[in-house]
């Protein structure tokens, strides 16, 4: 009776250490996954660690570097930007994050658009004594078509990176978290739902970029609401082509920007 208690006690004690092995190895398994560029695999092992684990906070903090790094290599900067603030200063790849956010806030200077352009004008007039003199007149060139169509095309962009960054974090959050991301991407459908175009002669390359910009965020909306609706973290037979859908129209998407660049 006694062999078989001990065997007992062996044996649970035993599951317990494979369990608590299993549970304490997602960190160094991300981190392995990670080192050999495979992101997605990587997310997966980070997103295991529970709240109240160790390696929690730094599990946070790479999952934010990779996304960061994606967006980034996906050239959304805006969406980059966002992740890459959230890598924690004693992380390994706090400073790679930086150099990628130093290259964001170069690219955002060199961007910079004027609102107008100031010129001096030399202006003769003739005097009563047919004398000609002449001053100096400052004209204000007012804002042309041009310019109001690199504002909207940027504020679109703009938009659109940091929407994409919202539906990668939703997608891959847990369920009870998918409905805070799914706010908030709404929230940002409607701002490019209401943003104004004054130009007189509108682009077409900039209208239908929000055109498209707009069936892809809605798509992508009702995708996340899918799933929490059916209450599970990646799609299933049922939700997988709202996301096969919403992938395509990403994909177009993408070719407009470059069509308005």
């Amino acid at each position: 009776m006694k062999t078989i208690k001990k065997r007992i006690i062996y044996l649970l004690v035993f599951v317990l250490c494979i369990a608590g092995c299993a549970k304490t190895g997602h960190y160094e398994k991300g981190m392995e996954l990670l080192k050999g560029k495979q992101y997605p695999e990587a997310i997966s092992e980070f997103q295991k660690i529970d709240a109240g684990e160790k390696d929690f906070r730094l599990a946070q903090s790479k999952i934010a570097y990779i996304q960061g790094l994606q967006a980034f290599g996906d050239s959304l900067f805006s969406a980059a930007e966002v992740q890459l603030v959230r890598v924690s200063g004693d992380d390994e790849y706090y400073h790679e994050s930086q150099l990628m956010l130093d290259k964001i806030n170069q690219r955002k200077l060199s961007n910079t658009i004027p609102k107008t352009d100031t010129l001096i004008v030399r202006e003769e007039v003739i005097g009563t004594k047919d004398e000609e003199k002449s001053k100096d007149k400052i004209k204000v060139e007012t804002e042309t078509d041009l310019d109001k169509t690199k504002k909207f095309t940027a504020r679109q962009r703009d938009l659109i990176e940091k929407f994409e960054s919202l539906y990668r974090s939703a997608y891959t959050a847990g369920v009870e978290s998918k409905s805070n991301y799914l706010s908030n991407m709404r929230s940002i459908a409607s701002r490019l739902n209401a943003l104004d175009y004054g130009a007189k002669e509108k682009d077409a390359d900039a209208l239908e970029l929000k055109q498209k910009a707009n069936l892809w965020m809605n798509k992508r909306i009702e995708f996340i609401n899918r799933l929490i609706n059916d209450n599970t973290v990646k799609e299933t037979n049922t939700s997988r082509s709202l996301k096969e859908e919403g992938d395509k129209l990403y994909y177009s998407v993408t070719q407009q920007i470059k069509k308005t660049n």
